[in-house]
């Protein structure tokens, strides 16, 4: 079974998170690299909830990441094919994680797959997480209970990202700003106090403000962003609204930090006079950077890869401020990632699947 097989036959276990339930994708990818004959564990980290892990070789060792779990469907009449069906058109694989990320798992086990037979000289150590959608737990409970499989593990390749070396990446920091007001009819809204349109007015400063508050640029990252995701409030439409919660995504580009964008929106609210309580959605992360002259960076050059700019989230920040390990994201994904009708290009599986084996034969072998 090749990278392409593999691919739809992933896409056909349903592993959205939320709910999170990475049991049936997990005990698949188990069997596989079980009938390999390589060491594998299934890692249990809550109810339902598992990582897939693998460990070949000792010292100097080389991590191999990916996640198993996916985002949820949606509206499924805003699909043009079944979303679970991982059919095959002009040359892409449709399907709810096709490309974030059963893509990127179906490449490392078709390339664990050609070197399975041979003795490795370094360590190469699979993980394939869940919960990287969510709350990161898969990965963070390897980290914080299985510390010891990292041991000597010094370089990693976090395949959650599109066919160039992603170096850096930018740090997320989902917040809430919760608004109270007072109730009153909606006859005599001047005996009230309307939660929603301070929230509109902070909104409106906001996005008044946003050049200035992304001022900081990075060569390699850009700006960081703003963006105003959520918001929701009110009881009736005939009464005054007492509450308002806006939700907004910041990422950080590199020299930005969670404390610093946390200042600037508390500066916001001090400027037009209004009061709302602040809630942490995610545990803040920062922008990182791992060096272009890094040993890992230097080999997937050799091997054909540029260096790209990148925007999103990947759990390389995660080992590489955890555990010290230099981390690159790089992968077969592209940017239908969370989107309806995702999919992945065949031809992105197969320059994967070429990386992947050169660098296991490079740094392993």
């Amino acid at each position: 079974m090749d990278e392409v097989q593999l691919t739809r036959e992933l896409v056909r276990i349903n592993s959205e998170n939320p709910p999170g339930n990475e049991k049936g994708i997990a005990k698949y990818v188990f069997d596989f690299l079980d009938d390999l004959k390589c060491p594998v564990e299934l890692v249990k980290f809550g109810d339902k909830r598992f990582d897939v892990i693998s460990s070949n070789g000792k010292g100097n060792g080389l991590m191999l990441n990916s996640h198993i779990d996916t985002v949820p469907i949606g509206r499924l009449e805003n699909w043009k094919y079944d979303p679970f069906s991982g059919k095959i058109i002009n040359g892409k694989i449709y399907g709810r994680g096709s490309c974030d990320s059963k893509c990127n798992v179906a490449v490392i086990l078709s390339a664990v797959k050609k070197f399975a037979k041979q003795s490795f000289k370094r360590k190469l150590l699979i993980t394939l997480v869940g919960d990287e959608e969510v709350g990161f737990r898969g990965s963070n409970y390897l980290i914080e209970n299985r510390k010891n499989l990292f041991k000597d593990v010094g370089y990693g390749v976090i395949s959650d990202s599109d066919l160039k070396i992603r170096i850096a990446q930018k740090g997320v920091l989902h917040l809430r700003f919760i608004f109270k007001g007072k109730a009153a009819h909606g006859s005599k809204p001047e005996l009230g106090s309307n939660a929603i349109a301070k929230a509109t007015e902070f909104i409106q400063e906001i996005n008044r403000s946003t050049k200035k508050l992304t001022s900081e640029e990075d060569p390699l990252l850009g700006r960081g962003t703003i963006n105003i995701g959520t918001i929701s409030g009110g009881t009736k439409v005939n009464i005054v609204p007492d509450y308002c919660v806006v939700g907004v995504d910041r990422r950080l580009t590199y020299g930005e930090t969670p404390s610093y964008a946390v200042a600037q929106f508390k500066k916001i609210l001090k400027k037009l006079k209004l009061e709302a309580k602040i809630e942490f959605d995610n545990v803040p992360k920062e922008a990182v950077k791992v060096a272009e002259n890094s040993e890992i960076v230097k080999i997937l050059q050799n091997i054909g890869n540029l260096v790209g700019k990148s925007s999103g989230y990947t759990e390389m920040e995660l080992y590489y401020r955890k555990l010290g390990i230099e981390c690159v994201a790089l992968g077969a994904s592209n940017d239908t990632a969370h989107s309806d009708n995702e999919y992945v290009k065949i031809d992105d599986l197969r320059k994967s699947k070429y990386i992947f084996e050169n660098l296991i034969k490079k740094w392993c072998l």
